[in-house]
């Protein structure tokens, strides 16, 4: 076995290899294989069949199959996969055939790209170089039984020019003088390489300790997840205990009321019975008193009493029984049916603006709103904001629009509509051109159809642009952050709206020319019933979840949709539902058996959990803006 050849099987307690990574992504994270592994070949790259996969939109410099590294008989190499931008070991380029690696070598995926260091457990230093380099510097030459000795060289120049003795002496000052400067300049290179090895410890010694203080914030980051996954579970255990305890009070107030149901039906049998004693005992009387035919004519004003006290006490006990009876999801079609014309559908189209003011381009966006408020010639819609505006609620809309250097027309170029159901949306199935002809609408230069709407007003709330924060946005929305000065610039300017969920409302006013439109609104709960609300109540949504993408035909049509109440926190304005909410399904109502509005839908989390804004809020809005 030669001197640089090792055996390369190591025992299967521990990696063969160890990978640190330097720079990139992965900086300061390790990956060790096994020998199994290394014979089987760990591709690096940032595709995903890669075993050392690096981020695909952050790490651009290395290639999706950059290299593999595998284990042979006499060692480890490294090889190219064909990569964009090289592969190179210790500084010289790598190629395809394979290039060995020792512990402690360095291998860059680019010359700009990810720094790797290799550490090979139980391997010896990599040999000695026989070309002269900063780790190989060529031997002194000061002896003078070497060949090129200083005074070796002194002789043979001095024989050469035929030089004395005194001449060879000055030429060898001068030499040795020359020597001493060459030797001095050595001396100081070596305390460099010496400084830079100290730097490379103590960047070790850091990259260490980051290791070490990123396990222990792993660490302590996990055990808070963990907290707050069993605090999340008592509270789901006490909300559920809660529930349990509400059916039982629900339970007992039916049994309470089942008792005095019977102890009412006790009671007019025996108020029955005694009557009819009493009855017995005037009609005894009236006989010894009056003739036959008076006392006949008594009997008979009598029993007419007793059957009207009859079948009220029986009106009674019947409905005490409906209010007994648990409500029944049918009733809300009842309700669907009464307010549907109240419902519309929202439609709104923008043209967007570059910095010439040309139009490069369009937006458009449905919804849902419906009538809360009418006069003898106008009428109000209530609907959310981000149907009406998403651009300004969106991060990711906004950013888009500031790098592209675009913004939406003024209002008065937009086209903003409202159909209510069975009004014509278009002229044939499967025209792609809507018809305002029915519907309120308010078109660039003009109104159009029934009479024009406009925008009356919207919730207050907060601006906050995106300034040196900037950076984070961009991250959280899905977009480079690496962009040109100008662009950077256009986006610290561009902003959004701190929308919370209470807030997002807007107010529609649509022209009411025929007194026999807009006639019948939806009334909204009062705060009384608001407070009399209880989680499990049935509600229903009605709108028009997935706008027009679902209407096929020519003529609107609604798409109700029923589920339960799932939370209440008035305080922040806020009712949870598991009615099914949809993207379309946004500012429509959220109607109890009752038929009254008791929130605005607003959005949809995860699985049937959609959220709706407590209909105090509308109320109040609608109260400052209907006039």
């Amino acid at each position: 076995m030669a001197d640089d050849e090792q055996p390369t099987l190591q025992e299967a307690g521990g990696p063969r290899l160890i990978i640190e990574v330097l720079t990139s992504s992965l900086a300061g994270r390790r990956f060790g294989y096994t020998s199994t592994e290394l014979r089987a070949g760990v591709l690096i790259g940032r595709a995903p069949d890669c075993n050392l996969r690096f981020d695909g939109a952050r790490d651009l410099k290395v290639s999706g199959h950059h290299a593999l590294i595998e284990e042979r008989n006499d060692g480890i190499y490294l090889r190219d996969q064909g990569s964009s931008n090289g592969l190179y070991v210790e500084k010289h380029r790598a190629t395809v055939e394979g290039t060995r690696v020792y512990d402690g070598y360095e291998i860059n995926l680019g010359q700009e790209g990810a720094t790797l260091r290799v550490v090979i457990p139980g391997e010896p230093p990599p040999p000695v170089s026989k070309f002269p380099s900063s780790m190989n510097p060529p031997r002194p030459a000061d002896s003078d039984d070497d060949p090129e000795s200083l005074t070796v060289m002194v002789n043979e120049v001095g024989a050469q020019v035929g030089a004395g003795d005194k001449t060879r002496h000055m030429i060898k000052a001068v030499a040795e003088r020359l020597e001493a400067r060459s030797a001095q300049r050595r001396a100081s290179l070596t305390t460099l390489v010496a400084a830079l090895f100290m730097l490379i410890v103590a960047a070790a010694a850091i990259g260490v300790w980051y290791y070490n203080h990123n396990e222990t914030e792993q660490a302590k980051e996990k055990a808070d997840t963990t907290a707050k996954l069993d605090e999340a579970e008592r509270k789901r255990q006490d909300a559920e205990k809660q529930r349990e305890e509400a059916e039982k009070q629900r339970q007992k107030e039916l049994d309470d009321l089942r008792n005095k149901m019977a102890e009412l039906e006790t009671a007019l049998a025996d108020q029955v019975a005694t009557l009819k004693a009493e009855q017995e005992k005037r009609f005894d009387q009236l006989r010894k008193d009056v003739d036959e035919e008076t006392a006949a004519r008594v009997k008979e004003i009598s029993d007419a009493q007793l059957k009207e006290l009859k079948d009220a006490t029986e009106e009674q006990l019947r409905q005490l029984k409906e209010l007994s009876k648990e409500p029944a999801e049918g009733s809300f079609r009842e309700v669907a049916e009464k307010y549907n014309n109240s419902v519309f559908l929202i439609f709104v189209q923008y043209p967007l603006l570059d910095a010439d003011g040309k139009a490069v381009g369009i937006e458009s966006g449905t919804g849902t709103g419906w009538l809360a408020h009418t006069s003898d010639k106008k009428a109000w819609v209530v609907t959310n904001k981000h149907v009406l505006k998403p651009y300004y609620f969106k991060p990711e809309l906004a950013l888009s629009h500031a790098i592209s250097g675009v913004e939406p027309a003024p209002m008065n170029q937009w086209v903003i509509a409202a159909w209510h159901p069975g009004t014509k949306l278009r002229e044939k199935v499967g025209d792609t051109n809507l018809s305002v002809a029915e519907a309120w609408a308010s078109l660039p230069g003009g109104r159009g159809g029934q009479g024009s709407i406009r925008v009356k007003g919207f919730a207050p709330d907060d601006w906050t642009t995106f300034g040196d924060n900037y950076a984070s946005y961009l991250e959280r929305s899905g977009f480079k952050t690496d962009l040109p000065a100008d662009i950077i610039v256009r986006v610290k300017k561009a902003g959004i709206h701190n929308m919370d969920t209470f807030n997002d409302l807007c107010v529609l006013e649509l022209e009411r020319r025929d007194a026999k439109e807009l006639t019948l609104p939806l009334p909204i709960a009062s705060d009384e019933e608001l407070k009399a609300l209880h989680v499990t109540d049935k509600v229903m949504a009605l709108g028009y979840p997935l706008g027009l993408s679902v209407i096929k035909g020519t003529t609107v049509t609604t798409s109700p949709a029923t589920g339960d109440i799932r939370s209440l926190q008035f305080e922040v304005g806020v009712i949870g539902t598991s009615a099914p909410i949809i993207p379309g399904n946004s500012g429509g109502p959220l109607i109890n058996l009752s038929g009254k509005v008791i929130g605005i839908v607003t959005r949809r989390f995860e699985g049937t959990l959609g959220e709706a804004i407590s209909a105090d809020h509308a109320r109040e809005l609608v109260d400052k803006l209907a006039k």
